[in-house]
C-alpha cells in the first residue's frame, strides 16, 4: 500500500534547524492550530497583521460560519487546488516538537517565473524570541536552494515594525507600496503595505545549518526540472 507522502508528495516535506521543524499542514495539526490561534496572534500597539481578521472571528465550533469552521475551509481548499501552476505550502512551525505558528509559501506559474510569494505569523507567545526571522530564513533558502526559485517576495502593513524588521534580517528589500483595504473586528478600513523582495545576492542565511528532506519529489510533483 502506498504512502500519504508517495500519493502526495508536500506531505514528505520536512525543514529542520535546530529545534524547529517546517512541515506541510496535516488534518491532525487542526485542534493544536485552533489552540494556538485562540491564544493570540495580534500584539497591542501594532497594526492587525492580516488583510481580514480571521483570527479574531466569533470562537463557534461546531457552527458553520464560526472561527473554527471558515478557517479550515481555507486550508482545506489550498490542498485540494494544489497544482503544479498554482499551489501553496501551508507549513506548520513546530519547536521542540510545540506548534508555534505558521509559515506559508504560494506560487503561481512557478516552473516558468521562479518567484514565490510568503507570508507568515507566530502565536503571540512565541514573538520577540528570534522564531520569525529563523523560520523566514529557513523557507526562503529552501526556495532558493531546493526549488531553485530566483526571487522571494512578502509584504507587511506599514507600520508593523516587527515583520519589517524580519525582512530586513533576511535580506529583502523594498519594492514599493500599495493601498489596500482590511476587514477589522470594526469593519473595513485603508491601510499601506510594504512590498518586499529578496534574491539570492541579498538573501541573509542564518549560519545554522538547514536539512531538508522529500525535496527530489516534491520539485517531481511541482513540475520543477534540474539540469
Amino acid at each position: 500500500m502506498l504512502a500519504l507522502e508517495e500519493i502526495f508528495p508536500p506531505y514528505g516535506l520536512r525543514i529542520t534547524c535546530g529545534d524547529l521543524e517546517l512541515r506541510v499542514l496535516r488534518d491532525e495539526d487542526f485542534p493544536e492550530l485552533v489552540e494556538l490561534v485562540q491564544n493570540g496572534i495580534s500584539v497591542p500597539g501594532l497594526p492587525m497583521p492580516f488583510p481580514r481578521a480571521w483570527h479574531e472571528e466569533p470562537y463557534a465550533p461546531g457552527t458553520p460560519g464560526g472561527f473554527p469552521a471558515t478557517s479550515l475551509s481555507w486550508w482545506w481548499t489550498q490542498r485540494s487546488t494544489f497544482a503544479s501552476d498554482r499551489w501553496n505550502l501551508a507549513l506548520t512551525v513546530r519547536r521542540d516538537g510545540e506548534l508555534v505558528g505558521m509559515q506559508d509559501m504560494m506560487a503561481q506559474d512557478f516552473p516558468l517565473i521562479r518567484s514565490v510569494t510568503t507570508g507568515s505569523w507566530l502565536g503571540r507567545a512565541h514573538q520577540g524570541k528570534g522564531l520569525g526571522t529563523l523560520v523566514r530564513q529557513m523557507v526562503v533558502g529552501f526556495a532558493f536552494d531546493e526549488l531553485d526559485a530566483l526571487a522571494c517576495e512578502s509584504k507587511y502593513v506599514v507600520g508593523n515594525h516587527a515583520s519589517a524588521a524580519v525582512s530586513r534580517k533576511t535580506g529583502y528589500v523594498d519594492n514599493g507600496r500599495v493601498r489596500g483595504a482590511q476587514h477589522t473586528r470594526d469593519g473595513a478600513v485603508g491601510m499601506e503595505e510594504q512590498r518586499v523582495v529578496v534574491t539570492p545576492d541579498t538573501y541573509v542565511r542564518s549560519g545554522e545549518p538547514v536539512t531538508y528532506e522529500g525535496t527530489q519529489a516534491l520539485r517531481r510533483f511541482l513540475g520543477i526540472e534540474r539540469g
